[in-house]
C-alpha cells in the first residue's frame, strides 16, 4: 500500500465500491483540488469587483421568501429554460446530471476528509444507479446541445464563438471519460472476481459503466489497470480545468444566472423611477459604470441563447437593434474592456492615469474614450426599441433590456438634447397641450358631443354625480378620429350594463407613457403628478383605462408616485360584465377573426383571456396564429415609436406590415385589436396589403357593441 493505496478487488460480499482503488497517490487529488477552487474563487472575486463599479442604485433586498422561491424554481426546475423544448430539455438534463455528479464527488471527498463511511448494500446500488443514469442524461444533454448549435444552426445562435465549441467538447470529455473509467474499473473487477455472481450487482448499480466495460472484456488485466489509472488522472485534470474556467467563460452563467434569479425584478412591468428629479445633476446613463449593479450582473448572465433576438420585432425586420448582440453583448464587451481602467482608477488614481495613457498609445481608441451611446450601442439601436418586452419575456436569465434602453434614451433626450425630430415634436405637443397629437387640450371632451354620447357620461366637475369607476379615456379617444368610435362603443356598453362611471374631460392629462419611454422623465412625472392630484381630488378609487399603454402606466407606474388605485383595462371590465350577464349579445357575429395581442396588455400585464372571452361571446371564431399571446409580434408603435417614422430596411417590411401579414395569413374576415396604437398600425397594414375590402379591422369594444344592436 503506497500512501493509502488500495488495490482493486473483485466483487464484495456487500455491494460497494472502494473510493480511489487502483490509484497510487490518490490522496493528492484532494490537495490538488484547491488549485481549481482557488482559481474559481479568484474569478468570482474579480467579477464581483466589476459589479462594484456600478454607480446606479438598484435595491433588490425585499421579498426574501419570494426571491428564494425564484432561485429554487428557475435554477432547479429550469422553469424558463425549458420553454424552448429541445434545447431547454437538453440543458435541463445537463444541469441535473452535473448536480448529481457533483454530489457524488462530494461524497467521495467527504469520505477522505471526514471519514464519511462507504455507501454499501442496497444504498450503494440505488445511489450508484441514480448517478449512472443522470450521468448518461448529462452526456445526452451535451450532445443534444451540440447538435442544436452545429447541425440545426438556428438563427438565434448566429454568433458562435470558438470558445463555445471548446467548452462543449470539454464537458463532453469529462462526462464520456467518466464512463470509460467506470468501464475499466468494472472490467478489471470482473477479471479479478472468482465468479461472475461476485460482481453481478454492478450490472444494476452501474448499468452504463457495465456497457462501457464490455469492449475491454478480452483485454488482459494489467493494461486495463494501467489505463484505468492514466485516464482517472486525465479525467480529474479535465474536471479541474472545467471548474477553473467557470468565471472566465460562458460557464459563468451558472453563478450569474442563479444570482439573477434571486435579484430579478419581482414587481410589475414598470420603468425605473428617477427619485428627486428636481435635484438630479445628470439624467439617464451616459457611461457603462453609471448603470446599477443588477444591470452589470445582467451582462454576465447573458448566455447568448438568442431567445431575445428570435422574438424581437426590430431584429426580425432588419433593424440595427439586436437585443443579444448590439445591446447586451456589445455592452458586456465594453464593460470588460473598460473595467481594468476603472478598477485601477478606483484603487490608485495616479498610476491608473499612466496605465490608461500607455494603453491609449497602443490602441486607436481607448475603452475609456469610447462612448456607450454613440460607439458601443449607437443611437440607431437605442431608438429602434418598441419596448414590446418580448426580449424580457423570453430571456431565461431575466435580463432587463428595456430599463437599459430607457436609461440611455433619458441621457440622449434630457442631457444631450439629441433626439429625432419626430420625438421632439411629440414631446413638445405633450408639454403644450398635454397630448402627443398636439390638439388643443380644451377640446379633450369634444368627442362626447361629436359621437353623441354626452348624455351617457358623468362629466366632471360639470355633472358632479357619484361614480364607482373613473373612465380614463386617454388621448386617442379624445383626438384620434378613428378611435373616437371605440370610445363611443365603450360608453354605450358601460351605460347599457348600468356601470356608474365619471369622466374628467379637460382635466384629464396624457398618462405620460410616451414621454417616459421616449426618455423625458421630467415631462412624464409632471403629467403623472397632475393626473394623480386630480384623481385624488375627486376621490377616485377604481379606474377603467381604454389604452393598454395608459393601463400599464396607471396600474404599474403611478404607484411609484403614490398614485395607488384599482386599475382595469376596459376588456377586463367587459369580460366581467359578460360573465355576470349584464351584457348579453343579441346576435352573433359568426365571423372568422384573428386577434392581435397588444404588447402592453399582453406581455407587460398578462391579460390574454379576457379580450378573447369578449370576442367569443360576440360570436367571433378566433383563429389563433403562431405569433400570439406571449409570442405575439409587436405592431411597432410601442416605446414611443407611434410618433416616429419607421423606414423599411431593404429586403424587409416595416414592423406593422410584418405583423399584418401574420394576422391576414389565415384569411380572416376581421382583425380585432384592443389598443389605439395597434388599431392604427394594423389598419394601415391592411390597407397597405390591399385587403381592406375582405378584412375589416375593429376594436374589441366595437365588436361587442355590434352584437348589442
Amino acid at each position: 500500500m503506497i500512501f493509502g493505496y488500495h488495490p482493486l478487488e473483485g466483487g464484495y460480499d456487500v455491494p460497494m465500491r472502494i473510493v480511489g482503488a487502483n490509484i497510487p497517490y490518490e490522496w493528492l487529488i484532494y490537495i490538488f483540488m484547491f488549485i481549481p477552487i482557488g482559481v474559481l474563487l479568484y474569478g468570482i472575486y474579480k467579477r464581483y469587483q466589476v459589479w462594484t463599479l456600478a454607480k446606479g442604485e438598484i435595491h433588490r433586498n425585499d421579498q426574501v421568501g419570494a426571491r428564494i422561491l425564484s432561485w429554487l424554481g428557475y435554477t432547479f426546475a429550469q422553469a424558463r429554460v425549458i420553454r424552448k423544448p429541445l434545447a431547454g430539455m437538453m440543458h435541463a438534463l445537463l444541469f441535473w446530471g452535473f448536480v448529481v455528479l457533483a454530489l457524488a464527488a462530494g461524497v467521495d471527498a467527504a469520505h477522505y476528509w471526514i471519514g464519511w463511511p462507504h455507501i454499501e448494500g442496497a444504498s450503494y446500488i440505488g445511489f450508484s444507479l441514480f448517478v449512472d443514469v443522470l450521468g448518461l442524461l448529462a452526456l445526452i444533454g451535451i450532445i443534444g446541445l451540440a447538435i442544436v448549435r452545429y447541425i440545426q444552426k438556428p438563427d438565434r445562435l448566429n454568433d458562435n464563438k470558438a470558445s463555445d465549441g471548446w467548452i462543449i467538447l470539454l464537458v463532453f470529455v469529462v462526462l464520456f471519460f467518466g464512463f470509460v473509467i467506470e468501464g475499466l474499473r468494472i472490467a478489471a473487477q470482473i477479471k479479478l472476481s472468482t465468479t461472475m455472481e461476485q460482481i453481478a450487482y454492478e450490472q444494476v448499480a452501474s448499468p452504463i459503466g457495465w456497457l462501457f466495460a464490455m469492449p475491454f472484456a478480452n483485454a488482459s488485466l494489467e493494461p486495463v489497470l494501467m489505463w484505468h489509472r492514466i485516464l482517472w488522472w486525465f479525467h480529474m485534470a479535465t474536471a479541474f480545468l472545467l471548474i477553473a474556467l467557470i468565471p472566465f467563460t460562458k460557464l459563468w452563467h451558472i453563478f450569474s444566472g442563479m444570482l439573477n434569479y434571486v435579484f430579478r425584478d419581482l414587481g410589475p412591468s414598470a420603468v425605473r423611477m428617477v427619485e428627486n428629479i428636481e435635484e438630479a445633476e445628470t439624467f439617464g446613463v451616459e457611461n457603462i459604470e453609471e448603470f446599477g449593479w443588477k444591470d452589470l450582473l445582467d451582462l454576465d448572465a447573458c448566455i447568448r441563447c438568442g431567445r431575445c433576438q428570435e422574438n424581437c420585432p426590430a431584429y426580425n425586420t432588419g433593424k440595427q437593434l439586436n437585443p443579444k448582440i448590439t445591446l447586451i453583448q456589445h455592452m458586456k464587451e465594453h464593460l470588460d474592456e473598460k473595467a481594468p481602467y476603472l478598477l485601477a482608477l478606483k484603487d490608485q488614481p495616479e498610476e491608473a492615469d499612466v496605465v490608461a495613457m500607455t494603453e491609449e498609445a497602443a490602441e486607436e481608441v481607448s475603452p475609456m474614450e469610447k462612448s456607450l451611446l454613440y460607439d458601443v450601442v449607437t443611437t440607431d439601436v437605442i431608438w429602434d426599441c418598441t419596448n414590446c418586452r418580448a426580449c424580457m419575456e423570453h430571456c431565461p436569465m431575466f435580463i432587463e433590456h428595456i430599463p437599459k434602453i430607457v436609461e440611455m434614451r433619458r441621457n440622449l433626450v434630457m442631457w444631450q438634447g439629441d433626439m429625432p425630430n419626430e420625438v421632439q415634436m411629440a414631446l413638445t405637443n405633450m408639454e403644450r397641450n398635454y397630448n402627443p397629437w398636439g390638439v388643443g387640450f380644451a377640446n379633450r371632451a369634444a368627442w362626447l358631443d361629436e359621437r353623441g354620447v354626452r348624455e351617457m357620461v358623468n362629466l366632471l366637475p360639470e355633472d358632479c354625480g357619484e361614480f364607482e369607476y373613473l373612465l380614463y379615456a386617454g388621448c386617442a379617444v379624445s383626438f384620434d378620429d378613428r378611435y373616437k368610435r371605440v370610445g363611443e362603443a365603450l360608453v354605450k356598453l358601460l351605460n347599457k350594463a348600468g356601470v356608474s362611471f365619471g369622466y374628467l374631460g379637460v382635466e384629464e392629462y396624457c398618462c405620460g407613457d410616451s414621454a417616459r419611454r421616449l426618455g423625458n422623465e421630467y415631462l412624464y412625472q409632471t403629467l403623472a403628478q397632475q393626473n394623480i392630484d386630480t384623481f385624488n381630488n375627486y376621490g377616485v378609487k377604481k379606474i377603467i383605462v381604454v389604452c393598454p399603454h395608459g393601463y400599464n402606466t396607471l396600474k404599474n407606474e403611478y404607484p411609484q408616485m403614490n398614485g395607488n388605485y384599482e386599475v382595469y383595462h376596459y376588456t377586463e371590465i367587459l369580460a366581467k360584465l359578460v360573465a355576470e350577464g349584464k351584457l348579453k349579445p343579441e346576435k352573433s357575429l359568426n365571423t372568422r377573426v384573428t386577434y392581435h395581442d397588444s404588447c402592453f396588455l399582453g406581455r407587460h400585464n398578462h391579460v390574454y383571456d379576457q379580450p378573447r372571452n369578449v370576442i367569443k361571446a360576440a360570436g367571433g371564431n378566433i383563429i389563433e396564429i403562431d405569433k400570439s399571446k406571449q409570442f405575439g409580434f409587436c405592431c411597432g408603435a410601442g416605446g414611443g415609436r407611434m410618433w416616429m417614422e419607421e423606414h423599411a430596411v431593404e429586403g424587409y417590411k416595416r414592423i406593422n406590415d410584418t405583423r399584418t401579414d401574420q394576422l391576414l395569413a389565415p384569411a380572416p374576415e376581421m382583425v380585432i385589436t384592443n389598443c389605439p396604437f395597434c388599431l392604427t398600425m394594423i389598419d394601415d397594414g391592411v390597407k397597405g396589403a390591399g385587403a381592406e375590402e375582405k378584412t375589416k379591422v375593429f376594436d374589441v369594444a366595437e365588436v361587442l357593441w355590434q352584437t348589442m344592436q
